[in-house]
């Protein structure tokens, strides 16, 4: 069995996603997974889970042999709490008993870091550690600009013990430009003797929500179209106090939503807003402010199948939220994860490296 531990110097860089799609376009293997420090909690069946690791279950399709283990799965949230709970030699067992029983009988057991490479330090838990203890491969993935990626794969090859650590090299992802990365970066990190895995484009498909992710995150009520919840947002319109005023222009942070789709954001009393949005090519509505509009709006909706969503929260605040959120992978996100599979076997290494 093949152990790869998976981290990245940054967080948000994709780790989850592409180990998700590496599972799914390698359907000959058998792969486990798990996060023994997690970063990301929610609370399902009255437990305690890391987010990344109930969608790699699932993914899995392994619900019952794994959800029966997740204390293993992921030991723990807090730093202070598995402090107490773990000394050094804890720890060490601990991992060594994620190989033993989550990874037995597999061919791959996939174990991701925290957030990033450093997170978990004070615990033993960070990646270095986990790698060395469970005498796993290191693979460490970087996004961002040109700039940003070679700074931080130049620290690696600067400051990092990676001599002590079984490193199988670095999974570049979100490169807007592939090729010309590839002519003139490329180069550059080969002569640092870190090995490229994979050169992985960035995609816009892969940033956009959809309504009942946006549902489930502003804990909205959904008043119509609840039939086309799944309906994919890729462009936010923002309707302010002002008679018209709208701010045709994606929220700032969100660099993929650009054309058509568009999720309205706008206030209950905003009647006319509300019909105009109707009337275009709009993915959804949210109506902030917790004022429900007028019922003949709300059965148009229906007739039309415009989901519309109510929050409590007004519109700024809304828009704010939506902007901060980052587009999660979820388990029946099927063309997200077909799209990533697609790119790792493209543009990537990852079949060679997991025979």
């Amino acid at each position: 069995m093949k152990t790869i531990v998976v981290s990245s110097i940054r967080s948000n860089a994709g780790k989850t996603s592409i180990i998700a799609g590496t599972i799914s376009l390698l359907k000959d293997k058998k792969f486990a997974y798990a996060k023994p420090l997690g970063d990301r909690l929610i609370y399902r069946k009255k437990r305690s889970w890391d987010y990344d690791a109930s969608l790699l279950v699932n993914l899995l399709e392994r619900k019952g042999d794994m959800e029966n283990r997740f204390q293993q799965i992921t030991l723990g949230f807090v730093h202070s709490r598995l402090k107490y709970m773990y000394d050094q030699e804890g720890i060490k067992n601990a991992l060594t008993g994620i190989v033993t029983d989550i990874g037995n009988g597999n061919d791959v057991l996939f174990i991701e870091s925290g957030k990033d490479l450093a997170y978990g330090s004070y615990l033993n838990l960070d990646a270095l550690s986990v790698a060395k203890y469970v005498n796993g491969t290191l693979v460490i993935v970087v996004s961002g600009d040109s700039d940003s990626v070679l700074d931080d794969i130049k620290f690696i090859e600067k400051y990092m013990k990676i001599k002590d650590t079984n490193f199988g090299g670095v999974i570049i992802n979100k490169i807007n430009d592939v090729e010309e990365f590839q002519d003139y970066c490329a180069p550059s990190i080969k002569e640092m003797g870190i090995e490229i895995i994979g050169v992985i484009p960035y995609s816009a498909q892969l940033t956009y929500f959809t309504l009942d992710f946006l549902a489930e995150k502003l804990l909205a009520r959904v008043i119509a179209g609840e039939c086309n919840l799944k309906n994919i947002v890729k462009n936010i319109v923002i309707e302010t106090s002002s008679a018209v005023a709208v701010d045709a222009q994606p929220l700032p942070l969100k660099p993929g939503l650009r054309e058509g789709d568009q999720l309205m954001i706008t206030g209950g009393d905003r009647s006319d807003v509300i019909l105009a949005a109707l009337e275009r090519d709009t993915a959804g509505i949210i109506i902030t402010g917790d004022i429900v509009p007028h019922q003949n709006i709300i059965s148009l909706a229906n007739e039309r199948g415009i989901p519309i969503l109510l929050v409590g929260t007004d519109t700024f605040k809304t828009a704010r939220i939506i902007d901060d959120t980052e587009a999660l992978l979820r388990k029946d996100d099927k063309e997200k994860i077909g799209l990533l599979s697609e790119l790792i076997d493209k543009h990537t290494r990852m079949k060679e490296f997991l025979k």
